[in-house]
């Protein structure tokens, strides 16, 4: 017989007994590497499946940081475009820093403050702003508005100060796309003259790019609403709508107004009577042949007047407190509104409407007093159901065909029609700061860590 690979038949016993042996503990021995074998691959596979765990988990704890690092970055984003908003911050690199060049807000048409007619969709009842520099006019607007709400006779070069609060603690993330609430209030209103403070509330939904840049924004707000609110923080009546094209000018206003082209050398065009009583020149004395140049002397402030010139340069509304010259050559004082006036969608020209003069020394003063435009005012509006309010609300900003111009109480000369030059980049300043200061206001760094909900305020500028 054979054992093992061993021929036993010719063995004695006790030979056959050792070969046994010798065979049970080569067979022991055998099973003992196949268990340490086992055991080894056994470590082995679960030390892989330990790394495999650990790395996943680091890899959604790695995401969940991000997501929160993105997260807190947008927060800082938009918190950034409402202090840049509420300080008119004009330097355009900063406003380029947090938007991108493409991009396009949209909100609700707002008939009592200046805008593009160009940016008005009639069918949506909405406006599109276009590009950083459209943002940068649409902020100086919103500036102007609220700065309306003065009363001048008292506090001549006083600002409206203002605030908003992004609500981030119910903010809600789809991808590259964020919503979130906010609220806008004036903070001094009252103690300027106004009635009461003004405040709108409304929801957001901004889109970024990869950079965290803004792309895209939607503001929705209710226009009626804030509208009442001027009208009452004002004491009107009625609340006149702010003409944004030279068509809209074409009528009667109970202050002195002058209209101007929009491009050198400024030539004035059309006066009413108004403004020929408070200057002294009559309309044959300035339409066609001169600017507001001749209204400028020696007491006149060259800063404000450089700050209203660098406004109309980049084609933005303003508004500002000048010492000025009859033709008999007595100085007063002229706070100013100019808004930019658009024909064929470019800006053509320009309108400077006076809300407030008087003698340089403030010892008399008069406060024009607007009356509403000869079509439905807010409180009719208000009792209207809402498709016929809405429809007047976009025939108070886009009131059809153009008619040939006539002076109807105005002095009017037709100007060459200049073109609108593109917006171009704004200079930037030499020696900008790396934190985004304006006023009193710093913007937080990137990296902080938001708050359940953040309020900007600013001065306006």
């Amino acid at each position: 017989t054979m054992t093992s690979g061993v021929d036993t038949a010719h063995m004695s016993a006790d030979e056959k007994a050792k070969a046994n042996r010798d065979r049970n503990r080569e067979h022991a021995r055998n099973t003992r590497l196949r268990k340490k074998a086992y055991l080894e691959k056994l470590k082995s596979t679960v030390d892989e499946l330990c790394r495999e765990r650990d790395t996943l988990v680091s890899e959604r704890a790695g995401a969940a940081t991000l997501l929160v690092e993105m997260h807190n970055i947008r927060n800082e984003v938009l918190m950034s475009f409402f202090a840049l908003r509420s300080a008119n911050d004009q330097r355009r690199e900063l406003w380029a820093s947090i938007l991108d060049e493409s991009f396009a807000c949209v909100m609700p048409v707002t008939p009592y403050r200046s805008f593009l007619a160009s940016e008005v969709q009639v069918s949506k009842c909405q406006r599109t702003v276009l590009g950083i520099d459209s943002m940068m006019a649409d902020t100086s607007s919103l500036h102007v508005l609220l700065n309306t709400l003065i009363d001048r006779s008292k506090f001549p070069s006083a600002s409206i100060e203002f605030r908003y609060t992004l609500v981030t603690e119910d903010v809600v993330v789809a991808g590259n796309q964020m919503m979130a609430r906010w609220a806008m209030s004036t903070v001094n209103a009252v103690q300027l003259g106004a009635r009461m403070e003004v405040a709108k509330q409304g929801m957001l939904c901004a889109k970024f790019n990869s950079a965290h840049k803004i792309i895209g924004l939607e503001l929705m707000f209710d226009v009626m609403a804030f509208m009442l609110q001027l009208k009452q923080a004002t004491g009107q009546d009625s609340f006149s709508v702010v003409p944004n094209t030279v068509q809209t000018c074409q009528r009667s206003f109970d202050r002195p107004m002058v209209m101007t082209l929009a491009e050198r050398p400024y030539t004035i065009v059309q006066v009413n009577k108004l403004w020929e009583d408070m200057t002294g020149y009559s309309a044959e004395d300035v339409v066609g042949k001169s600017s507001c140049r001749i209204l400028q002397g020696k007491e006149t402030d060259k800063k404000e007047l450089e700050k209203l010139m660098n406004s109309i340069r980049y084609k933005r509304p303003a508004s500002g407190l000048l010492v000025n010259y009859t033709k008999g050559g007595e100085h007063f004082r002229n706070h100013l509104t100019l808004y930019p006036l658009s024909t064929d969608s470019k800006i053509t020209h320009y309108v400077a409407l006076t809300t407030h003069f008087g003698p340089a020394d403030g010892t008399e003063s008069r406060t024009a007093s607007p009356n509403a435009p000869p079509m439905a005012t807010t409180q009719q509006i208000s009792k209207m159901q809402p498709p016929q309010a809405q429809s007047q609300l976009m025939q108070m900003v886009m009131p059809g065909p153009a008619p040939a111009l006539a002076p109807l109480g105005n002095t009017f000369a037709p100007g060459p029609t200049m073109p609108h030059p593109p917006l171009g980049f704004f200079p930037a300043p030499v020696g900008v700061p790396s934190a985004m200061t304006m006023g009193k206001m710093s913007m937080p760094p990137m990296n902080a860590k938001p708050a359940p909900s953040s309020t900007h305020s600013s001065k306006s500028k």
